[in-house]
């Protein structure tokens, strides 16, 4: 096969540096690169397998002292365990040596199990990957030369077996060139099996111990096999010398077929390519091993349309620059060419996790260590002196000069395209078996193993629920059928112990790896307390054109609405300078910018007064357009949820005192207002009880408009300004409910009074069936419910206004089976104590989960309103985020659905747009209307992506499509 013709195959691509490259990589290129080969070209036996040539054995005599690794360079103190690495041989004739690190448990080894570690690709190494970079006792440092402490090694709680499988990974190696060239999933089986027989003579007391295998990827295969090879040769030599009982796979690489569909419909469900694309993949491929030319185009139109993301993790950042990972730079723009793309991009890692603080070049570190001399030395590795340099995968190259011994389909000769017979064969053989998905891995997603799950068709034993990590979040979700226990990993990726370490650990620990193994990994992860109907969205930003609204035919909801004398009736004086805020309580330092709060009346009859906070732009605000931002609910504070905890200048720290400035503050590029509407809300008053019970969409209209016309009067400089409306959730009503009204009455004064000149809208409540519809279906699209509630739900649902007592059942069950998440992230970690913020779950990606609880004190300390001029009449409540229990929190695939209701003719195609050289999300341009989704974010996007929404924001101010 030509170069030009292997690098067509390559339609999941990944981003390039240098010359590593990663499992996720290996496992996507070689199941693509088999478009072009029949399926008779592989082997489809799944029987027993045994091992099919005479079983290598040696004296493994005083080994054992001489594989003891006494400390490895940059160690940080002694262990308090035993390590070992060395080679064992596997074939004498052809000098065939595989390559092991291993860890005893830090405590009690001799009652702890043993487990073998195999990671996938095929052909990427299980010490680079799973020991140093995973769940080994230590991590390589940014230095290259250092290591620090993992506090969450799996040798907490077994004895840790880490092999270099097959030949020609990282240190393994054979000195016949032509085992090179033969390899495949039943060598790489026979070999292992091998050297865990040697192993065990150089290790005796480990024979007969519990004995598990893990792995991920591509271990799919490996892992399978492998135990399969060890019931047969258990049978056959009527001994149990390896005692195996339980296998586990994370994001395992399971059916060839089902994992391509299965990605696909992974992009689709989590917003990363456009439902027209989708559709064309599902025309035009079967997936039954036959890929024609319409749907490779298909699917490359997918990779398009995806952008470049870590495939690992789809919302985690690249590593660009491995010496300064901070640096940016444009290498992906110099390569404009799609055969040179597909090459380079195909040697990627981008191995990332904000939240756990892994650092995303990690794994460079791990290869410039691997190579030193004595760390070499230290591991007894490259004792023959080997070719090439260690490489964390034996990979297919762009330039041979770099790497050797390089793995094709042409040089891998067996490899089953469907992997589920050996799993029912070990499911029949009462072996445990555990499949686990990290839900943010896009490479073996959650969907494939679901998919390959319904192929097995077994019976459900224990139903679907939430687990718990030992910090009270939500870890997961798990289920037991028949003979097999599939678990979920919440904001896991690919490699779920990087993501996710201390949930990996759980799962490991509640399987009972190191506890009971009579019960083997049958006992199903912690259960805890139901959770509200909660979930995470992307944001959908709506950016509709007033000229072009107002030129449409349909009508307007308030055209036929007449100026109420009540509008604009307020003498303001010199109330603007009264209103001026001078310095906030607990700010530390003085800022560029003015400041206003204070009250506008609304209705002076009933003393229905507005509360707003008004903060300019630093620089040139006279240039900057005026910005009004409007949160939902509806009932929730614009003050406390906009300014202080989303886009203002400020937010509060834990003590609940003093304050800190945002980096991505919105009055950087505009002049912010934010009103707390309606009254009721916040500091939003009024002197006649009934206005609290007789509220709605059309008072609170009626209310910002008033507000509006007497605001501009106290701030008349802006009344000529460009005007926006922004907001969230149930702003889907209040904003283009406002608009309308603003149009309308501009229309029937002839004037434009308030410069309307667009609207975006977060996340937006705009249809009530849809939203709720949309949110059953994100919850099962993000694996959070099972297919059986989700079913029930589809044939007992209509979502049109109607009810039914099956319907409220199934999505009660619904909201059981998806457990206690965030209600606004469902990555996120809880505020469990806000008076203690080391109590909680604490995130670098998502922040503190307590700063609303700190935002609620800070306001209701009487300094900080005097300074706000709030709460100057007394008010008898306190201040309070929500007055309301309806906040309703919506889904992108909600927007998605209400788009599909207006049929509006597309413009600019879906496609990523930037910030920082990373996907900030993706765009598609409508007939008069902009949807854009911001890739990581949640319900209150500038909270979750401050610097992703300020970009948006800026390109929606001057009327372009985010960076392409």
């Amino acid at each position: 096969m030509s170069r030009e013709a292997f690098a067509l195959q390559l339609f999941f691509l990944l981003l390039v540096h240098g010359t590593l490259a990663d499992q996720a990589a290996r496992v996507l290129e070689f199941s693509r690169s088999r478009m072009n080969f029949q399926y008779d070209q592989y082997t489809t036996e799944h029987a027993s397998q045994r091992v099919n040539h005479q079983l290598y054995m040696r004296s493994q005599v005083g080994l054992k002292e001489a594989d003891k690794v006494s400390e490895l360079p940059g160690q940080p103190g002694r262990a308090d365990f035993d390590q070992y690495a060395g080679y064992v041989t596997v074939s004498a004739t052809s000098g065939k040596a595989l390559f092991y690190y291993f860890v005893e448990a830090a405590e009690d080894p001799s009652t702890k199990p043993l487990v073998l570690w195999l990671n996938g690709g095929p052909g990427c190494s299980s010490l680079g990957d799973g020991a140093m970079l995973e769940i080994g006792p230590f991590f390589v440092n940014s230095d290259n030369k250092t290591l620090s402490i993992n506090r969450y090694a799996w040798n907490n709680v077994a004895n840790m077996l880490f092999l270099e499988s097959l030949i020609g990974v990282g240190f393994s190696y054979s000195n016949t060139t032509s085992d090179y060239n033969n390899t495949g999933d039943r060598s790489t089986a026979a070999d292992a099996y091998t050297f865990l027989t040697n192993w065990l003579e150089r290790f005796p007391e480990y024979k007969g111990r519990d004995f598990f295998i893990t792995g991920e990827s591509y271990g799919g295969h490996y892992i399978p096999q492998l135990a399969n090879a060890i019931l047969t040769n258990n049978n056959i030599m009527n001994t149990t010398s390896i005692n195996l009982k339980g296998v586990a796979i994370g994001n395992a690489y399971l059916d060839d077929s089902t994992n391509t569909r299965a990605t696909i419909d992974y992009y689709l469900t989590h917003a990363l390519i456009s439902k027209e694309t989708h559709l064309a993949v599902q025309q035009n491929c079967s997936f039954n091993g036959t890929y024609m030319a319409q749907c490779r185009n298909a699917l490359a139109a997918a990779e398009t349309e995806k952008g470049i993301i870590d495939l690992y993790n789809i919302y985690a950042p690249l590593c660009w620059n491995a010496s300064n990972p901070r640096q940016l730079n444009g290498l992906v723009q110099l390569l404009t060419d799609f055969y040179h793309l597909t090459l380079a991009l195909f040697l990627s890692y981008q191995m990332v996790l904000q939240a756990t603080n892994v650092d995303p070049c990690s794994r460079y570190y791990i290869e410039s260590y691997l190579n030193r001399p004595e760390v070499q030395k230290a591991l007894h590795a490259n004792t023959t002196g080997l070719e090439q340099p260690w490489s964390d995968c034996r990979c297919k190259n762009i330039d041979k000069s770099l790497f050797n011994n390089i793995i094709t389909p042409e040089n891998w000769k067996d490899a089953p395209m469907s992997m589920l017979p050996s799993i029912q064969g070990l499911i029949s053989s009462g072996v445990s078996t555990w499949l686990y998905s990290g839900d943010i891995d896009a490479v073996c997603p959650v969907t494939s193993t679901l998919y390959s799950l319904d192929i097995l068709e077994l019976p459900i034993n224990s139903s679907w629920r939430p687990w718990y990590s030992d910090d009270n979040e939500v870890g997961g979700y798990v289920v037991g059928y028949k003979g097999l226990v599939f678990a979920t990993v919440r904001e896991a990726g690919h490699m779920v112990p990087t993501y996710q370490p201390q949930r990996a650990l759980t799962l490991l620990t509640n399987g009972n790896l190191a506890q009971d193994t009579k019960q083997s990994m049958h006992t199903l992860p912690i259960k805890m307390k139901r959770g509200l109907l909660i979930f995470w969205s992307l944001f959908c930003l709506c950016v509709a054109n007033t000229s072009a609204r107002n030129k449409a035919n349909f009508p307007l909801e308030f055209d036929q609405l007449k100026i109420s004398s009540k509008y604009g009736s307020e003498k303001e004086d010199d109330l603007r300078e009264k209103d001026r805020v001078r310095s906030m309580p607990g700010q530390m330092e003085e800022v560029e910018f003015n400041q206003y709060a204070g009250y506008v009346t609304v209705d002076a009859k009933a003393g229905r007064a507005l509360f707003y906070y008004f903060v300019e732009a630093p620089h040139d605000p006279f240039k900057k357009p005026l910005v009004l931002w409007l949160n939902g609910g509806p009932g929730c504070s614009s003050f406390g949820a906009g300014a202080m905890l989303e886009l203002g200048p400020f937010s509060v720290r834990s003590d609940n005192k003093t304050l800190y400035k945002k980096q991505h503050a919105w009055n950087t590029v505009a002049n912010m207002l934010f009103v707390e509407v309606p009254a009721g809300v916040g500091y939003s008053y009024s002197n006649t009880t009934s206005d609290y019970y007789n509220i709605g969409d059309k008072k609170t209209t009626d209310d910002a408009y008033t507000f509006l016309i007497n605001w501009l009067k106290k701030f008349p400089e802006y009344q000529d300004r460009d005007f926006f409306i922004i907001g969230e959730s149930y702003a889907g009503h209040y904003i283009p409910e406002l608009a309308n009204l603003i149009v309308s009455n501009n229309r029937a004064i002839n004037s434009t009074n308030i410069k309307l000149k667009g609207v975006a809208i977060g996340n937006a409540d705009l249809h009530d069936n849809v939203t709720l519809r949309a949110s059953f279906d994100y919850y099962w699209r993000h694996a959070m419910i099972s297919d059986r509630v989700y079913r029930a739900i589809q044939a007992s649902c209509g979502f049109n206004d109607t009810y039914t007592n099956d319907c409220q059942n199934a999505m009660n069950l619904a909201i059981e089976e998806k457990g206690n998440v965030d209600d606004y992230n469902i990555y996120a970690p809880q505020c469990h104590d806000a008076s203690n913020p080391s109590g909680s779950s604490d995130s670098v990606l998502y922040g503190d989960p307590c700063t609303n609880h700190y935002v609620s004190s800070y306001l209701n300390n009487p300094e900080v309103q005097r300074a706000l001029h709030a709460n100057n009449t007394g008010l008898n409540y306190t201040w309070m985020d929500c007055s309301g229990d309806m906040d309703a929190v919506c889904s992108v695939t909600s927007t998605q659905y209400a788009l599909d209701i207006l049929g509006l003719p597309v413009e600019t195609s879906w496609r990523p747009w930037h910030v920082d050289n990373e996907v900030a999300g993706y765009v598609v341009g409508y007939r008069g209307l902009v949807f854009a989704t911001v890739r990581g974010a949640g319900h209150m996007v500038p909270y979750y992506q401050p610097r992703r929404a300020l970009a948006l924001l800026s390109s929606f101010l001057e009327g372009k499509l985010p960076p392409e």
